[in-house]
């Protein structure tokens, strides 16, 4: 499979959860980069979706940083997200 992703990510396999307009949600995050993240879980969200993720900072679900961005692609394991702000990781 080829990587058309401009910027890395790097696996990040954590137990988090992120908000919708439609509630909030318990997710995996399975890996992280600069510009976006993988998302899994098993809420549809189709492409264009606005979100906020609470990504756990040094393995804790109490001190997290959120991250707003957008649904960018979506599949049967979750979905794909891109941050409006790239963050440093």
């Amino acid at each position: 499979m080829i990587n058309k992703r401009k910027y890395p990510r790097r696996f990040f396999s954590e137990s988090s959860f992120f908000a919708t307009r439609y509630g909030v949600h318990e997710c995996f995050i399975k890996n992280l980069g600069t510009k976006g993240a993988f998302i899994e879980t098993d809420l549809f969200l189709p492409e264009g979706n606005v979100v906020t993720i609470a990504v756990p900072t040094h393995g804790n679900r109490a001190s997290s940083l959120k991250l707003k961005g957008k649904v960018v692609w979506t599949d049967q394991y979750g979905f794909g997200v891109e941050f409006g702000e790239p963050i440093l990781i």
